[in-house]
């Protein structure tokens, strides 16, 4: 199957958020879809073009989906400090607002999909709108307070507004309102109000988002249908970044896919039998 993948912009208020759009070139009438969340200070792409891996794999497999660059990154004209959860969370219901009203996308089938701290938004998403159909979460989960100050505490020890944090792959200006919201955001009360089925992904060897995060995810859950995936070796970018030839996130991408177009099917055989 051949797959059409169009940059868009979407309207968030008064801002832009830049987004890809990737489908199957000749679809069904309608198809599933999925949002793909980026993780901290990354783009829509993600590190090793993980996303767009994903995207491409999931058209072939008749998924379409959606991956959106959060304020002040990627191709994003805001500015970095307007990167805050409360503005991820608006940018990411733009976007699932977008899709599930988009021509030839069954609005009953859109799944989201967070990477680090975008499964934070994505899980925030989740609780928000019951129009989510299920929830996928790639080294995320129910970050503990511990791990978020672990990495960015000390950047705020003094009163300043905004600090420019070296990140290894490039220099990042972090708001104080960021932080505040970053740090007290609350997961566990979130994941409470999701019903539907989740799957957490981490890497056994993730030295920045403990995998008992993933854990306790799939754990306080409420619904009946969670799996946990944890990639023995895998750190956080499940060793996209190495040449020792230990990248697993090829593993991830297939993890995912397989999830998602199993629960697509079920889903649709679902609808179809309450229909009848």
């Amino acid at each position: 199957m051949t797959i059409r993948s169009t940059d868009v912009i979407l309207e968030q208020g008064a801002s832009h958020v830049p987004a890809t759009f990737t489908i199957p070139d000749e679809p069904a009438l309608t198809v599933p879809a999925v949002l793909l969340l980026h993780g901290t200070a990354s783009s829509r792409d993600e590190v090793g073009d993980m996303f767009r891996r994903a995207a491409d794999a999931l058209a072939a497999a008749g998924v379409a989906s959606l991956r959106i660059d959060f304020p002040g990154c990627g191709d994003s004209d805001r500015p970095q400090t307007a990167f805050t959860v409360t503005n991820e969370l608006a940018d990411a219901q733009t976007a699932f607002d977008w899709l599930c009203a988009h021509e030839g996308i069954d609005a009953g089938r859109v799944s989201v999909v967070g990477f680090s701290q975008g499964g934070m938004i994505a899980t925030l998403l989740a609780a928000r709108d019951p129009r989510v159909a299920g929830l996928v979460t790639w080294s995320s989960g129910l970050i503990p307070t511990d791990d978020r100050n672990r990495s960015f505490a000390h950047l705020f020890e003094n009163e300043d507004d905004a600090v420019a944090a070296d990140l290894g792959f490039m220099v990042f200006t972090f708001s104080r309102e960021w932080w505040d919201e970053f740090r007290t955001v609350d997961l566990e009360t979130a994941i409470r109000q999701f019903d539907g089925p989740v799957l957490a992904i981490s890497g056994s060897a993730d030295d920045v988002v403990s995998p008992s995060s993933s854990i306790a995810l799939v754990t306080q859950a409420p619904g009946a249908d969670r799996t946990l995936v944890q990639i023995p070796g895998g750190d956080h970018l499940f060793n996209v970044l190495t040449d020792d030839g230990s990248d697993v996130s090829q593993i991830v991408i297939d993890t995912t896919l397989d999830w998602i177009t199993a629960h697509a099917t079920r889903a649709l055989t679902a609808g179809a039998v309450s229909a009848r």
